[in-house]
């Protein structure tokens, strides 16, 4: 499917306004795609640094019901610093796209972001690398359920900042607000999409200890079981905007979701035992 189906008209126009709000501060974008089609999504692209055997992984990271914000790209900036490329992508317009239907709507969303992931990795070359999908809040709830639902050839880890216990496909007033969890057609329990990650994909969760939501960490672990670990930011709530808190906290989960390989050992990991590995 061209990524472009996305949204179609008027929000393609919207799409490409969003990409580039919030962009002119110090945690501006390092790489600008060559695809037109990329461009005009609210995608956010960083290239590895300080690797120079080449990238660890590529982190694919969804935003919150905010967006993708000024802390996300300073965590995106702060990761790619560490060896990662990373693409940052503000969700809530394909969100905001999806029918209303809830069995059509999660189809639709598997198709989509399935599309705009691989469409991401070929862009930065990224295809023989692992991958890791994360976010943060809502963002961390859909990345979990897409590493659950969607085939992902590579897929090694999910790292998940702020989940909560229960979630769904979209945005509304209540996620906004931080109000009460969804609960009705279309919602999701986050641990059973957690014991649903396919074999051998990691799960490291990322807490802030003040973070009201920190009910929910029992039962997330205990779905992942062997493959799950749970990580403690200090003095932080659910927002996560100090990043400079998070940060060193992140990094020790991405190391132990990707193993640090040399060269060599990442040439031998092509796509099809890198789908066996997950």
């Amino acid at each position: 499917m061209k990524i472009a189906s996305v949204t179609s008209g008027a929000g393609i126009a919207l799409l490409a306004l969003l990409s580039l709000a919030g962009c002119g501060d110090s945690a501006e974008p390092t790489y600008v795609p060559r695809s037109a089609e990329l461009r005009a999504l609210p995608l956010y692209f960083y290239r590895a640094r300080n690797s120079p055997d080449g990238p660890r992984a590529i982190v694919f990271f969804l935003g919150n019901d905010i967006g993708f914000w000024r802390p996300h790209r300073q965590l995106a900036l702060a990761m790619a610093g560490q060896g990662y490329d990373v693409v940052g992508f503000d969700v809530k317009p394909l969100l905001a796209s999806l029918p209303g239907d809830p069995a059509r709507r999660e189809a639709a969303f598997a198709d989509r972001i399935g599309a705009v992931i691989a469409a991401s990795r070929r862009e930065l070359g990224a295809e023989t690398i692992p991958l890791i999908v994360g976010g943060h809040s809502l963002g961390a709830e859909v990345a979990i359920w897409t590493a659950a639902n969607v085939p992902i050839a590579g897929l090694a880890g999910v790292i998940a900042l702020s989940p909560g216990s229960r979630s769904h496909l979209g945005v509304d007033a209540s996620d906004i607000a931080n109000g009460a969890e969804p609960s009705g057609s279309g919602s999701f329990s986050v641990a059973d999409e957690v014991r649903r990650l396919p074999g051998g994909v990691r799960f490291a969760l990322i807490r802030g200890e003040h973070d009201r939501y920190r009910f929910a960490d029992s039962a997330l672990i205990a779905a992942g079981g062997t493959r799950a670990q749970r990580y403690l930011v200090r003095f932080a709530g659910h927002s996560l905007k100090r990043i400079i808190v998070a940060r060193p906290v992140v990094r020790r989960a991405l190391d132990w979701l990707v193993p640090r390989w040399s060269r060599p050992e990442r040439q031998r990991l092509a796509p099809a035992s890198l789908a066996r590995r997950a």
